[in-house]
């Protein structure tokens, strides 16, 4: 394919954006059913990208915007190394720092930055002093077609909340607005020719019923007062290619399924954005990069394509939160149980449920915790999952009647049983959710009312294996749980 029109004339840098990859190495379905992603097919866009940017004219470089790691069998049980190797093939110049980088420990970070032939960067983490970490690189400058492109990473704030807290708990996540100021008048005095922020953190825009963005990147944006050419966002998993501050940002949705294409001209010109699908009946897989991705998921194949159960229509988003609230509330035997809204990480095909399905979309081997908590205090905990820009909660147990018009700390408007009884504060009930909510993750531990604490020793996968394979075939829960009163 030839190169697009705009590249002919002038001087372009071309950035090749992903985010999220969360060890996506084969394609999966969406919510609508529709094949996306898939390390090959996403490796042929990039190189197709590449070969639409012709010296002298335009460059490439391709970068990431964080969280490589976590997600599937074929990631998870190398801790991270096939996707490392995956990169350092497809030639990655820079990566953010995700938060899920952390998420098997810092000596298992440290290991695979060791391992990777680009730098995994985050300029805003600091020590509790407030002291550079040594082993967290601030930012590089790449040459590219005698274009030296300075690159600056970060992390999300938000980090000590997203992975356990107790992996980041000697480190700090500063406002990134002044940290990106410092370096990119650093990067320039250093000879950088363009700057661009490599970040993991994210945002949304809506095209109703105006054009609005916001979030931490777009905040971000719009308050650094030195000249940035070029953002690169993740950490929401959400499509983005806007001008914030003329400043163009891209996000590419997440798991390999979108490629972002932002060209930054040398010369003037506006810059040009695009998101392109990566869909694998349109597209002929990188040979090389396909012979990898056999490579890695070949010997799992026994354990990940082991059928479960069957499931009588597919599932995702709310529905399969409640069903894995369900599950986990039947293996703690709680009264009431709940699944953080993030950490339900992928969709179910209707037909049969292998053990590969439901590991992706409970990866993270989170154990379950049991609560003796007073009514009282299970409100209190239900008004917090309440107070953030979506619900951060799915329940079994309970349903859940709030409004969201009303101030943060007092949404609730009621909360019955499964059996239409009201929530009494002064009875305790059994509240059973995950280490990673107990540790405050997602800013979610219980803290009121609470009379007993029990590891239960069970792993959430374990939980959700077991609880499919005793009610298949699998029927999706259709009962509300949580009602939005209207004003």
């Amino acid at each position: 394919m030839g190169a697009s029109p705009h590249l002919a004339s002038g001087r372009w840098v071309r950035i090749l954006a992903t985010n999220d990859f969360h060890g996506a190495f084969e394609p999966r379905r969406d919510s609508r059913g529709v094949l996306r992603g898939g390390a090959a097919y996403l490796a042929a866009e990039i190189a197709r990208a590449r070969s639409e940017c012709r010296a002298p004219q335009c460059t490439a470089v391709l970068l990431d915007g964080g969280d490589q790691f976590q997600g599937s069998p074929a990631s998870n049980m190398g801790y991270g190394r096939p996707v490392v190797t995956l990169f350092n093939r497809l030639g990655r110049a820079a990566s953010a720092l995700g938060n899920h980088e952390f998420d098997w420990g810092q000596d298992t970070l440290r290991a695979r930055m060791r391992e990777a032939r680009y730098p995994i960067l985050a300029a805003n983490v600091t020590d509790t002093s407030g002291a550079d970490v040594p082993w967290i690189p601030n930012d590089t400058i790449f040459t590219s077609g005698g274009v030296r492109i300075g690159i600056i990473g970060l992390a999300t704030v938000a980090t000590p909340t997203s992975t356990k807290p107790s992996n980041v708990a000697d480190l700090r996540f500063t406002n990134p607005i002044p940290v990106v100021d410092r370096h990119a008048k650093a990067l320039r005095a250093r000879g950088a020719q363009l700057v661009i922020v490599v970040a993991h953190a994210g945002g949304f825009c809506a095209s109703t019923p105006t054009p609005t963005c916001d979030g931490e990147i777009i905040e971000l944006a719009q308050g650094v007062t030195e000249r940035v050419d070029a953002i690169v966002s993740g950490h929401t998993h959400s499509p983005l290619s806007t001008v914030v501050n003329r400043i163009p940002v891209v996000q590419a949705r997440s798991h390999g399924s979108a490629l972002g294409v932002l060209d930054v001209s040398l010369t003037g010109a506006d810059p040009v954005i695009a998101l392109r699908d990566v869909l694998p009946e349109r597209t002929t897989p990188d040979r090389g990069i396909d012979s990898l991705v056999r490579a890695v998921t070949a010997p799992l194949q026994a354990i990940v394509n082991r059928p479960i159960a069957t499931l009588s229509e597919p599932m995702s988003g709310l529905v399969l939160g409640n069903f894995m609230a369900d599950a986990y509330r039947a293996a703690g035997e709680g009264d009431v149980s709940v699944m953080n809204r993030g950490g339900v990480r992928g969709v179910l095909d209707s037909g049969t449920v292998t053990y590969g399905e439901l590991f992706e979309i409970a990866p993270f081997a989170n154990m379950l915790v049991r609560l003796t908590i007073t009514g009282a205090g299970l409100r209190a905990w239900i008004e917090k999952a309440l107070g953030q820009r979506e619900l951060l909660a799915r329940f079994s147990g309970i349903v859940v009647t709030y409004d969201t018009t009303k101030a943060i700390g007092s949404r609730v408007v009621s909360v019955t049983t499964s059996n239409g009884q009201p929530l009494v504060d002064t009875q305790v009930y059994r509240f059973v959710y995950s280490d990673f909510l107990n540790a405050n993750g997602d800013g979610l531990q219980a803290q009121v009312g609470v009379q007993r604490v029990e590891e239960l020793g069970i792993v959430d996968i374990d939980a959700l294996t077991d609880y499919v394979r005793r009610n298949s075939p699998v029927r999706p829960p259709r009962d509300e749980r949580a009602i939005i009163r209207r004003p």
